[in-house]
This record gives C-alpha cells, structure tokens and sequence, in this order.
C-alpha cells in the first residue's frame, strides 16, 4: 500500500518528532526509497497545517502538558532562517490553529528545545547598509571580538559579521575592544654589573647565578616566602638589587605600569656592611692607615630609596632630607646628631614626622656598590658626587693618614676631650667587606658592650621613678646600670627586652662591669654582646 503523506519540505533537516507532524508528513527514515523532498508553496503547505489542528489525539495526548501555542511554527523557521531554506513568513493566524506539540515520550517538550527564535532584524550598523555589504567583511580588516564572547547568544548574521566570536577563523587575529593599539614599551635601565649569562659571582659571601634572562642567589631570602609562588624571573633578593641596581631590578621584576605611583620602600630588607674589630696596642702598626673619627650616632646604610639599619630594618625620612642624595648610589655612614646626643639621634630617626629631622646629618663614609674597588677609589666617587650635588644634609665624613702611634693617641686624646667616643682606622686599599674585618679597627679609651633589660630598680629618693635598669649580659651575669640615666628615661624607662648599650673601663672580680653608664637603646641589634679583651680589676693585659 503505498504511502500518500506528503514529503516533509525541510526532509532530512527536519528534527521534529511529534505525532502530529510525524502522521502528516513522510521522512527518509520512513522510506528509504522515497523520492527528493518537492518544495512547497506557502499556498500548499496551509492546508497541510489546517489538517494538524483536526488530528485526533489518544486521551494520554490530551493529558500532556500542552506546549505553548506558536512554538512549533517558530521552530519550523528557526531552521529555515539559519540554513536559508525559505523564506515563507508565518502567518499570526497560525498561532491559534496550533495543535498542542508532544514528543515521543508523551513528555512536554522543553523549554531549551523550543525557544523562539524570530528572524533576527538587521544590526544597527547593518541596516544603514545593503545586504550585499552586510554579509562580507572588508578584505584584511580586523574584526573586534563579541563583549560577550563564549556567552553571546545572538544568532544574526548582522552581528556575526561584524564581531568574531570562539571557534571563528579569524579569532587569534581578532582584537579585544578598547584595547587595540595599545601596547606596553618601556626602557629598562642598565644593570651596575654585567652578567653574562651561566655566569656565577660571589657577591657578601653568597652566590649569584645568571641564567639566559634570570638570576638567582642562594641566600635564604631569595628562596624564603617573600618570593614564594613567584615566577623564576620575578624573584630578587637583596643581593641582587645592591649587585645589579635597585632600578634595573624593580624594572626587571615589577615592571609597573606607566604613571603608577612608586611604592612605599620595604619595612625590612637584608644588610650585610662592613663591621670594625678593636684595636690592640701592639698587634697593628696604623702608620699610613686612613684615620676618622668614630661617630655616636645611629648606622644607616642608604640603597638609593631608603635608609636602613644593620638589622635592615627602615628608617623613614623626610624627602626633603633625601633629596639630594644619589639614587645610583650605596652610601654607607652614621644618622648622627651630635657628640654626646645618641639618645636624642635615635628618638628622632625612629620617627618619620619627627620635628628635628633638620638636626641630623648623614655622615657618609663608605660606598658598598663599589666594594671591590679600594677604598681610595669608593672615598673618590663619594667626594665627587657631594661636590657636584652639594648635599645641604649630608657629608662625607673627614679621612686624614696616620703617620704613626704617636698622632693616633693625640688625636684620640683631641676627640674625647671634645666629648667624642674614639677612632676609627681603615687600611689603604682595602676593599668593602660585607662582614667584621681586620681592615677596620676601632679604637676607643674605655668599652662598650650590650645588654638585655630584665627588670627595673626603683628609685630610693622617687620611689615613682626608675632608679636603676636591670640588665643581663650575653654570658648571663646580671647587674644593675643606673648612671646615665635621664629624667625623662627614668619616668619612661626602656621596656623589658629591650637591648641597652652600656659603657665601661674595666670588669670586677667577679666579671661585671665597675662603674657602667648607660648609654642607650641600641636598635640595631636583637641579643646582648659582651665586650672582647677588656681588664679584670686587679689584672693587666698580658
């Protein structure tokens, strides 16, 4: 018996699946042998729809949720649309004669499946122009990306032309919006040492290593948590800023974008600086050495942006204090305010804001950058960089030869006597050391060490006042230091902890200081230090 349904005009693209439709129309899967797919008109295929709305449904039909009325015609021509099959319009009086859509499951068909789909109207950019012109792209022109990308939803051919979407064939040579032309350019400055590259440098006792464009230092800091999660080429250390510059290296790992305002300097960095041994009479002859005055201030160690103690812990100050001091520059050398002021020297520099920034200078009197250099080259390059800047809070600190043993206790003697702590002398030629050194001797008339505050005395007179500090030495001997003491730290004494430096002449019997005097927090350091070859009363030094 031969089948008289008609063929369904979309064939083998058709996805419908209802009964209706099914029972109306013939499909390749029906008939495998069944002739080409006829085209209908509009005029044929009316009549067809008018038989799906007299169909006689089974009662499991009529129980089923009904889909919403239209959708099936909307489906029909969301294909038609797309492929360019027809261009049939749908008549509005189709909606009503819609029968309900069910699908083989006798299950609603959802809402995914049946989504409405116009035909889409012209782009705003597409109707101004000809649909010739609306469906091509200029030749070699770069189409933006959709804002929405993976997420658009719009089918039109109108925005399709126009923006490239994922999967597009053009999608790597497509552009994001409002980023076109832009482009990063940036000259990065020149490093203080060349590298090339598997090279390897002993730099303060630790090595660096270039690898094409990286570098790396096998101290802890470069392996530790500030450069945890990093990227090889983003890691630094201190090493590395103070061997190839602070600016080549922010620019190498930070490359911070242009007009982005500069970063506050790091509350902590690592130190290493040149530290002195005591001078023995008798073990170094200082004729020809380099003689300076020992500074009692506060050891600062400028990195071009920043001072910072030995502990590497910052001292903030003002830019106008530091305007003048070079950027290119390592300068080592003392916070310094004064003889006989370290107490005030120390109040002041730990304070960013503080009024009396204008009574310190900077007394420079090495430059690390340069420390395999002698030191006559390193005290050359500073004198010249203060001439050419004339620094108004800094200089360089004043550096005369010895002539012998004689010339050093006279000008030790001239020191004291105007309420200086002592000498230093430095052997000519010396490099720039990054740890304690024979090339540097201190010398001094009485000694000095640090202790820890343990407890406090109260005063005998004032029993509201601190008359005395408690204190305990590195070898754990206690004693009591209340001389030196102002009003001011007796009211506010320092907290238990702290480390005090404290002076003296010589040990007692019992291996404390006779007759110590306070001299103040020392907040460059963390434990107590004994001092080395003092006299024990009653004994000499042999």
């Amino acid at each position: 018996m031969s089948d008289k349904r008609e063929n369904c005009q979309y064939w083998e693209k058709c996805y419908r699946k209802d009964k209706a439709h099914l029972l109306t129309y013939q499909h390749p899967a029906e008939n495998k042998k069944a002739a080409e797919p006829v085209t209908k008109t509009a005029d044929e295929v009316k009549p067809a729809m008018r038989k799906e709305k007299t169909l006689e449904l089974t009662e499991e039909e009529i129980t089923s949720p009904p889909a919403k009325p239209g959708m099936r015609k909307r489906k029909t021509h969301e294909i038609s649309v797309e492929n360019g099959d027809s261009t049939e319009p749908v008549a509005k009086k189709a909606k009503k004669e819609q029968p309900m859509v069910v699908d083989e499951e006798t299950e609603p068909v959802k809402k995914e499946e049946t989504k409405p789909v116009k035909k889409a109207p012209p782009t705003r950019a597409a109707s101004k122009t000809t649909p010739s012109t609306s469906t091509a792209t200029t030749a070699g022109a770069v189409r933006a990306r959709c804002k929405y990308w993976d997420k658009c939803f719009r089918k039109d051919k109108g925005h399709k032309t126009l923006y490239v979407h994922p999967g597009d064939p053009d999608e790597k040579q497509s552009v994001k919006e409002g980023v076109a032309g832009r482009t990063r350019t940036s000259a990065r400055p020149k490093p203080l040492h060349r590298m090339d590259s598997v090279d390897a440098v002993v730099y303060g006792g630790y090595t660096l290593k270039r690898t094409g464009s990286n570098y790396e230092c096998n101290c802890s800091s470069f392996t530790g948590e500030k450069n945890f999660g990093k990227a090889l080429n983003m890691k630094t250390c201190t090493h590395l800023i103070q061997y190839l510059g602070e600016d080549y290296e922010r620019s190498r790992c930070e490359l911070p974008a242009k007009g982005k305002k500069e970063t506050k300097p790091p509350q902590h960095v690592h130190i290493s600086v040149l530290l002195a041994h005591k001078y023995k009479d008798g073990d170094t002859n200082p004729k020809g050495w380099w003689m300076s005055e020992k500074l009692d201030g506060v050891r600062a160690y400028w990195n071009g942006r920043c001072f910072y103690s030995r502990l590497g812990n910052a001292f903030y100050a003002p830019a106008w204090f530091t305007k003048d001091l070079p950027r290119d520059m390592h300068l080592d050398g003392e916070l310094f305010g004064g003889r006989k002021k370290f107490q005030s020297t120390v109040s002041i520099v730990k304070t960013p804001e503080h009024p009396k920034w204008n009574t310190i200078k900077f007394c420079v009197f090495d430059a690390p950058h340069l420390e395999k250099e002698p030191f006559e080259k390193r005290m050359k390059a500073i004198t010249d960089q203060f001439e050419k800047v004339k620094p108004e809070y800094a200089k360089f600190v004043e550096h005369e030869r010895c002539t012998g043993k004689d010339h050093v206790d006279k000008e030790l003697k001239r020191i004291i006597d105007l309420g200086g702590e002592g000498l230093m002398i430095r052997q000519p030629g010396s490099k720039y050391e990054r740890t304690r050194s024979h090339t540097l001797l201190k010398i001094k008339k009485f000694h000095d060490a640090e202790a820890i505050v343990i407890g406090f005395e109260p005063s005998k007179s004032n029993p509201g006042l601190t008359g005395a500090l408690r204190v305990q030495m590195a070898n754990g001997k206690q004693f009591k230091v209340g001389s030196g003491l102002t009003n001011k730290d007796r009211k506010n004494p320092p907290k238990k902890g702290t480390i005090i430096t404290y002076k003296f002449q010589e040990y007692s019997n019992s291996g404390t200081p006779r007759f110590p005097t306070y001299v103040g927090v020392r907040i460059d350091m963390t434990e107590p230090k004994d001092a080395e070859g003092v006299v024990t009363e009653g004994k000499d030094d042999e």
